[in-house]
Formats: structure tokens, C-alpha cells, sequence
């Protein structure tokens, strides 16, 4: 193990330092969960659309929670954000917000940033950081999901980098002139609160650790935390055969024009070092920019699926991969361009498109495309019901099931059923059926499987599922329907190594008239009561060859009801006797003969 100049091995035995990088860890999480226990929020309580970390002063990723890595992995790029307004000026009891993508360098206007500096005895230590999603932020639409915005000031209040509490003290009038701006207030005020009071007694315990080890032990500490990371990102990059691959990735179209918007990236690899060059990506557009923060985190991502899941997911790592982000173009946005739908749109496709390039290198590690993110936004206000803490109608914001898109086929594994979609926005999770008709004006119907709805594969990606919710006829109620998060209509999820890719998405709306509607990507409906709702979502890419799959594999997903026997006969060419629930071994055999005869005098 090595050192941080100035510490020597006895400075830091090995002991010590697995308690201090644990005790880091564990703080880490702690505050997580506490916010998790206690928020207002809809959103960060039942999606867990959360991340944490601590950084050193220098502003580099100590530690990071297992959350949202859109929230944890942009970490860095949010303390240069505040450090290009405050420039080291911090003190003890500080707190300060930010949300402003093109100076914190992340995600979209209701991603917001929590910071709170860690000082023990007057010496600053580092940060702690934490990012949630806010459900408003101001703007045109309720929400902060606004494909007709022309600009990013017409999506929402833009929060430059504010020391709302100073040295312990509530700046109440510049923090009144947030809350007047956002259309639920008392739930972000309440959740500030609840971040910088869950910060501030994991500074204490920080506090604790130093007066036990020393702070120039615990200083030590955090630097080899952050050189482990590098020589680890290093030793896993030199295994990857030297070369130059190539990837790219598409979604839907951008909200305004008719036309798909790709992500182009070239990974070289030269012994230990990787360059990851977006130089060919598709010119800057609308409502699904990527601010060049989020570009790097999220594929970041795309690498650390195909990698030895032990190297540490911090600065250390992030600091061994190069990056080449053309500004102007759709991964690395010139202000005031609008972001809306930034790390669920574009930064999907960086993901998939990094994961198709380092995949041809690491064929063995590839991973077929996940589903796309389609997860209509139900945003409204429920005049039937008041609000206690206000006085005034209830508004609500949630996300209904319709992310429960298929995971992709990896070699040994088939995708994860329900795994949402491949993103830096991993590690969420949907809400129940029970707390999303509780906090609404719907009532869902149906939420399942949906059969012969996967890439193929010898290693098949998951089905995809089928959501149908109804709105509920309340009195005075509003409702509105954004599909502002929906891609996948005709963008599917990519298959790798032969295997096939995934299926395509759908969203209707189906009126009390009983006609049936049909609704592209990037749109704002609004949805009535009696209305119904109904999404098909995309199911993920398969890994190998289908006729090479395990013809036991198939008949447990006909049995399973993920592929039916048609199916299973026509793209696997494996053959059943249902009434026994066998695999007819013979007819089998000669049906893949002339699958595999047909496929080459077609000359696939």
C-alpha cells in the first residue's frame, strides 16, 4: 500500500485504515438513510432518488454511497461548481444549495445540491455532499419536465451556488425568496433541514474518528482511499486489449424535432490508460441535453458494469479515465440550452453507447442494452384534499411503474426482470401500487409481465412489463400526464454478441368515449378523470446467439409465461410437448437446422 506524501507506513497501518475507510463508508450511508426514514418526499422516499458522499478539500470522491450514481458520481464537478463562487471561503455550520447544471455541472434544474463543509477544531476536512431530486422547481410546468421550454430559465429556478445557513445561521430572507419560487415549498424546506441536521451529526461523529486516530491519520486515510481507486481503475484498464472501439446509441428524438438524437464514443485503450472521446456525438438540441457533468458520470457507469465491481467508485477512479467532450454538442450543452430530460434521455444512450464500445474489447463482460426509460410523470393538484401544513389544495408528484423496463442478457445471466433502465440512474426503485393510489388521483389496473416482449439471446434480455392506471374521478381534482421521461418508441436496446435487441415501447391514453390515443415521446398530456393509461415498456437486449440457448432454459420461460411456445419454436427453435411439459429433443434439433439454413441463405 502506498502513501500520501508526509505519511510513512507506520502513519497508517492496515488495520486503521480499513476502520477509517469503513467508518467513512458507514457515515456516508447513515446520512442516506436517515433522509430516507424522514423526507417529505414522494420521490426520494419511494424511488430512493438519493446519492451521498464525502470529498476531501481538494473536492475529490472519498467515498460514495451505494445510491443513485447521477447523484454520488457528479460529486466532484458540484465542489468546483461552489468553488468557482466561493474560492476556500468556508467555516464551520456552513450549508449550501445549488442546482444551476451548467455550474454544478449535473442533471437537470430539480437536481438539487446539499453541501456541507466537515471542519474539526477550525481545519476544514473536506465536504459532505449530498444530491436529491426535488419534486418542483419552479418554471412553466409543474415538475421540472418541460419539453416546449425554449431555454433553461424557462424550466425552472436557477439556483447559483448560496450559503443558505451561514456558520449556523438561517439566511431566512434569501432562503424565503427559494421557497416563494417552487410550487412545494414546505417539502423542500422541511428536507433541507432534515440534510443539514443528518450532515451535521455525521460531522460529529468525523469529529469522533479524529480525536481517536488523529487528524493527520484520518487525512492519510482519505488520500490512499482515493489513490486505492485510481490504481485499481489502472489495473482493470490494463486488461483490456489496446485499440480503439467504437460505440453509439440513439434515443427517440428530442422533444421539438422529428429527429433521433445519437451519442457517439471511441474508447482507446493504450496499456493502463483510457480515453473515452465523444467527438462524434449529434449537436446540442433540446429538453435532453446532457450538462458535460453528467456525460462523465454516466459513463463512467457504462465502464464500471463491464469492471471488476471492487474498485472503489471514487475521485481516484474517476481520475484515471480521460475525457474528449466536444462543447455544442448533446453531451457537454452551451448555456442557456434547456437539459430537462438530461441523464434519463441522453445520458442513457452514453451509457449503452460506452458499454457497445468497451463490449467488443470484453466480449465475455458485454451486456445487452437495458430497457429505455418510460416513466410517465403524474403531476397535479388535488383540490379534495388540503394540506395541514399549508392551507392549501394538495399538490402531488409522482412517478408510476412504467421504468419497470427489461434488464439486458449477460454471458451466464439472463436480465433482471424489472430492473428499470441502464443509467446513472441505477439503484432506484418504483413505488408500491398502494402508496402511488394513496398520494394520487389514480388507480392502477394492471401491472405485469408482458410475454414474447424480450431480446433474444442465448442469454436473453428480461421482458418488459405492461402498466394500465386509471384517473380516479375526484372533485376539483387536476391531473396532468408528462411523458417528458418516455423513450423507446423507436430507439430499442441494443442486443450484443449475436443476441437480438429489445422490443419497443408504447403509451395510449384511452378517453371515456372509449377512443384510443396514441402518445410519442417528449410530450405533455394532460389526463382526465375516467381516462385510462396504458404503457408498454421496452424489454432488454439479448447476449449471444438464440439458437445456442439451453432448450431447458426455454421451456422454463414458456412455463414461466415470459416467452410463448410460438415463440419459443420460432426464434429459439426449440420445440415443445406442452402436454408433458418436455422438450421434444429431435424436432428441436431439425428446427434449428432450418432456422439456422434460413438465416444464412438470407445472409445474416
Amino acid at each position: 500500500m502506498t502513501t500520501p506524501a508526509g505519511a510513512t507506513r507506520a502513519d497508517i497501518d492496515p488495520i486503521t485504515f480499513s476502520v477509517v475507510w469503513n467508518k467513512l463508508q458507514y457515515l456516508t450511508a447513515q446520512v442516506g438513510e436517515k433522509v430516507l426514514y424522514s423526507t417529505q418526499s414522494f420521490v426520494t422516499a419511494l424511488a430512493r432518488d438519493l446519492g451521498q458522499s464525502i470529498l476531501d478539500t481538494d473536492g475529490r470522491i472519498v467515498v460514495a454511497a451505494s445510491a443513485a450514481p447521477i447523484h454520488t458520481l457528479v460529486a466532484e464537478e458540484a465542489i468546483k461548481g461552489l468553488e468557482s463562487k466561493f474560492h476556500g471561503d468556508y467555516a464551520p455550520g456552513d450549508f449550501i444549495v445549488a442546482n444551476d447544471p451548467y455550474i454544478v455541472r449535473g442533471g437537470h434544474l430539480p437536481d438539487w445540491n446539499f453541501v456541507r463543509p466537515i471542519f474539526f477544531e477550525g481545519e476544514h476536512l473536506g465536504f459532505f455532499q449530498a444530491k436529491t431530486h426535488v419534486s418542483d422547481t419552479g418554471g412553466f410546468l409543474p415538475g421540472g419536465y418541460g419539453p416546449g421550454a425554449y431555454d433553461i430559465i424557462a424550466e425552472g429556478l436557477n439556483v447559483a451556488p448560496m450559503k443558505i445557513i451561514r456558520q449556523g445561521v438561517l439566511q431566512q430572507e434569501l432562503w424565503d425568496l427559494v421557497l416563494r419560487n417552487v410550487r412545494m415549498p414546505t417539502e423542500l424546506d422541511m428536507d433541507t433541514r432534515l440534510i443539514n441536521g443528518c450532515m451535521a451529526h455525521a460531522e460529529e461523529q468525523v469529529g469522533a474518528l479524529c480525536r481517536k486516530y488523529g487528524l493527520a491519520t484520518v487525512k492519510a486515510c482519505m488520500a490512499e482511499i482515493v489513490a486505492a481507486g485510481r490504481r485499481g481503475m489502472r489495473e482493470q484498464i490494463a486488461r483490456i486489449p489496446d485499440g480503439r472501439y467504437h460505440g453509439e446509441s440513439s434515443c427517440d428524438w428530442d422533444g421539438r424535432t422529428d429527429r433521433p438524437i445519437t451519442v457517439r464514443v471511441d474508447a482507446i485503450v493504450d496499456g493502463d490508460r483510457l480515453t473515452l472521446d465523444f467527438s462524434g456525438s449529434d449537436a446540442q438540441a433540446t429538453f435532453v441535453n446532457c450538462p458535460v457533468g453528467a456525460t462523465i458520470c454516466s459513463a463512467m457507469v457504462g465502464l464500471f458494469y463491464l469492471l471488476d465491481p471492487t474498485v472503489p467508485k471514487n475521485g481516484g477512479a474517476l481520475s484515471a479515465v480521460d475525457f474528449v467532450i466536444p462543447e455544442g454538442t448533446v453531451v457537454n450543452p452551451r448555456y442557456p440550452a434547456t437539459v430537462g430530460a438530461s441523464q434519463i434521455s441522453v445520458g442513457t444512450q452514453i451509457v449503452e453507447a460506452t458499454m457497445l464500445a468497451l463490449g467488443q474489447a470484453l466480449p465475455e463482460r458485454a451486456m445487452g442494452g437495458w430497457g429505455r426509460h418510460h416513466c410517465p410523470i403524474n403531476i397535479g393538484t388535488r383540490a379534495d384534499v388540503i394540506d395541514p401544513r399549508t392551507g392549501h389544495a394538495q399538490n402531488y408528484f409522482t412517478e408510476t411503474f412504467g421504468s419497470d423496463s427489461g434488464g439486458g442478457g449477460v454471458k451466464g445471466h439472463d436480465g433482471w426482470l424489472g430492473v428499470g433502465f441502464q443509467s446513472a440512474c441505477a439503484n432506484l426503485t418504483r413505488p408500491n401500487v398502494e402508496f402511488f393510489e394513496s398520494s394520487s388521483p389514480y388507480l392502477v389496473t394492471h401491472y405485469e409481465v408482458l410475454p414474447d416482449w424480450e431480446g433474444a439471446g442465448e442469454y436473453r434480455g428480461s421482458p418488459g412489463a405492461y402498466v394500465r392506471f386509471v384517473a380516479r374521478t375526484l372533485p376539483e381534482s387536476v391531473s396532468l400526464l408528462m411523458t417528458g421521461n418516455s423513450d423507446g418508441q423507436r430507439s430499442a436496446p441494443a442486443g450484443v454478441v449475436g443476441g437480438g435487441s429489445g422490443p419497443l415501447s408504447a403509451m395510449t391514453i384511452t378517453g371515456v368515449d372509449g377512443k384510443r390515443r396514441s402518445l410519442r415521446t417528449f410530450v405533455t398530456e394532460p389526463i382526465f378523470p375516467g381516462e385510462a393509461c396504458e404503457t408498454y415498456t421496452t424489454g432488454g437486449g439479448g447476449w449471444g446467439d438464440a439458437l445456442r440457448r439451453d432448450p431447458a432454459r426455454v421451456l422454463d420461460d414458456v412455463r414461466s409465461g415470459f416467452v410463448s411456445a410460438e415463440r419459443a419454436r420460432d426464434v429459439y427453435g426449440v420445440v415443445l410437448d406442452i402436454g408433458s411439459w418436455k422438450v421434444d429433443t429431435a424436432a428441436t434439433a431439425r428446427r434449428r437446422d432450418e432456422l439456422a439454413t434460413a438465416r444464412a441463405q438470407a445472409g445474416q
